[in-house]
């Protein structure tokens, strides 16, 4: 009987061990030089951004980010993506839009390549870049190396699209109304596949495996898009605080809310994610960015932090 009791103890405590973080978070830096409302890692270069500007930092020393080139924009910045560690692209409302190297900030060290684009919201995949613009719906434009801008097709989608992730051969996107899927199998001929309307607030996704995690206000989803047009929702969990990214690296989910700081589920089985671990601030967080061991964290005018999480 004892023998009996100790096995259930410790299958019942091996059980609890599973929902626990066994990674350790340590702050390594926090740089109030540039502001970062929006934060992105690439080839082991950290980019910022606040509404005209865009700041690069290298992280060869993560405890002390070297500042290797600044950007200006005279119109205001709607999104950016990176390409291959050299070349900047840069989403904007304006046609004659120019991005200017800023002189005083620029270290000499590398050579970046900018270009501007018409859109909203920007996001690449290999060698496609793919281009939402409220008014006219998705390009999917093959940027080769970077210096090639080939329009292959467009997909109308003209409701507001706030988010996207394009994962050949779909892609998910968050419009006014709620989730479109669309099949972009033949990248010459995208066609929508499903529709969910019931997802007004929403903001911001993250796709991992075939789970889709959806931000809406307080909200969050998870979709099961095994069969893209008939995405399901599997689970839904309320946060104390709006959602503002999310972001998904070796199945853990990791969560900006605002003045509610990062919090980090296991999310290897979406039907029960569990809540393992919180990174508190008293600033609200914007943005978060993942690379490796590392945590990139945007503060707004508060500038951002790297945390090592292994």
């Amino acid at each position: 009987m004892k023998t009996l009791i100790t096995v259930a103890l410790l299958l019942s405590i091996c059980f609890c061990l599973q929902g626990l973080d066994t990674k350790i978070l340590t702050q390594l830096a926090h740089i109030k030089s540039s502001q970062a409302f929006n934060i992105k890692f690439d080839h082991d270069l950290v980019y910022t951004r606040n509404a005209n500007n865009i700041w690069v930092y290298s992280i060869f020393n993560p405890w002390s980010p070297k500042l290797e080139a600044g950007f200006y924009s005279p119109f205001p910045i709607e999104d950016m993506e990176t390409h291959a560690g050299n070349h900047l692209f840069v989403a904007s409302r304006e046609p004659t839009n120019q991005i200017l190297s800023v002189d005083s900030l620029y270290t000499g060290s590398r050579i970046f390549f900018t270009q501007t684009i018409l859109g909203d919201k920007l996001t690449r995949e290999g060698a496609t870049m793919y281009v939402a613009d409220r008014f006219k719906g998705i390009d999917i434009v093959n940027i080769g190396g970077g210096t090639i801008r080939e329009i292959v097709s467009t997909f109308s989608e003209k409701w507001g699209i706030k988010d996207f992730e394009a994962q050949y051969p779909y892609i998910y996107a968050l419009n006014d109304f709620g989730l479109v899927a669309v099949d972009i199998t033949d990248l010459q001929n995208p066609r929508s596949i499903a529709t969910n309307y019931q997802l007004v607030d929403a903001t911001c996704m993250a796709k991992n495996a075939n789970t889709l995690w959806v931000g809406a206000g307080k909200n969050l989803f998870a979709f099961n898009v095994t069969n893209p047009a008939t995405p399901i929702v599997v689970t839904n969990i309320r946060m104390t605080n709006e959602i503002q990214k999310l972001r998904v690296k070796d199945n853990k989910l990791f969560v900006a809310l605002g003045r509610g700081g990062v919090k980090i589920f296991d999310i290897a089985n979406p039907l029960k994610a569990e809540d393992i671990n919180n990174i508190f601030f008293s600033v609200p967080v914007y943005d978060i960015s993942l690379a490796n061991d590392y945590i990139f964290v945007g503060l707004g005018k508060e500038g951002w932090m790297i945390y090592q999480y292994r």
